[in-house]
């Protein structure tokens, strides 16, 4: 990780523009964008404290996918995810548990 990096906070109910995340489609906007701040290295936290729901189809899509291409180091070192409680925790690990 670039240490003279500055580790951006993203609210993911604003930068998503809902609380309820329940796409592959949203997913894969997400994921996008994820790829590129890990292919810079650049640090981003992700907020959840906002979101009332993300199903599994998101989640697969955005972390599952992120997770199968790049593996646990660079997602670790570049991804911070905050904010996640009950259900939407459950689901998270859920997907992530079931990759290599």
């Amino acid at each position: 990780m670039n240490a003279t990096a500055s580790l951006q906070t993203i609210d993911v109910k604003t930068w998503l523009s809902t609380a309820i995340l329940g796409s592959r489609e949203l997913g894969r906007h997400a994921r996008t964008f994820l790829m590129e701040q890990i292919d810079k290295t650049q640090p981003v936290s992700l907020d959840f404290r906002n979101i009332e729901i993300m199903t599994s189809a998101f989640a697969d899509e955005c972390f599952g996918k992120l997770w199968d291409r790049f593996g646990a180091d660079p997602i670790k070192a570049t991804i911070h995810i905050k904010g996640l409680t009950g259900n939407n925790k459950a689901i998270f690990r859920f997907v992530l548990a079931n990759r290599r």
